[in-house]
C-alpha cells in the first residue's frame, strides 16, 4: 500500500487497532510489521502523533568501474563519489576538513608505515542532492604528498585518489573494500539524518600501488540509501 501509494510520503498510517481489523491480524503482529518497516527505513513513529510514511530517499548506487582512469578527454568528475551520485541521477557535494596528525597503530598497519608516524587526515561528510549519506576519513602517509600539488586532497591540482597520485607519478593498480552492516552510533545515526531502526554500510578501503597502501578511509554509508554493484572479472 506504501508502494502503489495509497500511503503516500508525509501521510500518516492508521492506528494499530484499525490496522489489525483490516488485515484480520492481531496487533502484535501489525506491531512488529510496522518495526519492520521502520527497519527498511519506510516509515518513522512520531511518539504520540502515529506512524508516518518516510519521504522516499534517493538511492545512490555504488558500483567498482566508478574507481577507472577517466580519459583524457573526458568532461566526467574525477571523484568516484561525484560520478556514482551521478550516474544514479543525483547531485553530489560535500564538506571536508584536512589535518595533519600522528598514525596510530590501526592505521599505521593499514598504511604499512610506523605508530606515530606524520599522515594527512580528511573528514568528509557527503550530501546526495543536499541530504547527507555517507561519512568518511582518509588517512595518507605525510612522506608520500607533503610538498606536493597533492598535500591537500581537496585544493590541491586535483580531486580523486587515483587522479591525484597519478600525478606524482604512483600510479595506484588496486583497491581494496572490506564491507560490513551494523547499526549507527549516535553521532553517525546524527550526521546521516538516519531513521529509526536504519542500519550503516561501513567500508574499510584501501588504495595500493603494487604492494603499497597510499590511502586508507572509513567510510560509513545511509543503508537504506545505498547500493553496492560489484561487476568482477573471471580469470
Amino acid at each position: 500500500m506504501i508502494e502503489n501509494g495509497e500511503y503516500p510520503p508525509g501521510s500518516r498510517l492508521p492506528p494499530h487497532r484499525e490496522l489489525a481489523q483490516t488485515f484480520n491480524a492481531a496487533q502484535e503482529t501489525i506491531r512488529r510489521a510496522i518495526a519492520q518497516l521502520q527497519t527498511e527505513g519506510l516509515v518513522e513513529t512520531r511518539g504520540q502523533h502515529g506512524t508516518f510514511v518516510q519521504t522516499r530517499p534517493s538511492v545512490r548506487r555504488i558500483a567498482t568501474d566508478f574507481y577507472r582512469r577517466r580519459p583524457s578527454a573526458s568532461k566526467e568528475s574525477t571523484s568516484p563519489f561525484a560520478r556514482s551520485v551521478a550516474a544514479s541521477g543525483g547531485r553530489a557535494s560535500w564538506d571536508h576538513e584536512t589535518t595533519r596528525e600522528t598514525a596510530d597503530e590501526q592505521v599505521a598497519d593499514r598504511l604499512a608505515i610506523q605508530p606515530g608516524d606524520s599522515v594527512i587526515v580528511t573528514r568528509y561528510l557527503y550530501r546526495y542532492d543536499g541530504t547527507p549519506i555517507q561519512t568518511a576519513v582518509s588517512w595518507e602517509p605525510a612522506a608520500l604528498t607533503v610538498g606536493t600539488s597533492i598535500e591537500l586532497p581537496e585544493e590541491g591540482a586535483a580531486v580523486g585518489v587515483v587522479t591525484r597520485f597519478d600525478l606524482i607519478n604512483l600510479r595506484i593498480d588496486s583497491v581494496e573494500e572490506e564491507i560490513t552492516s551494523r547499526p549507527p552510533t549516535t553521532s553517525e545515526a546524527k550526521a546521516l539524518a538516519l531513521p529509526p531502526g536504519v542500519s550503516v554500510l561501513v567500508m574499510k578501503r584501501t588504495y595500493r600501488v603494487g604492494d603499497m597502501p597510499v590511502e586508507t578511509a572509513d567510510i560509513v554509508m545511509a543503508g537504506h540509501r545505498s547500493v553496492l554493484a560489484y561487476r568482477l572479472m573471471v580469470t
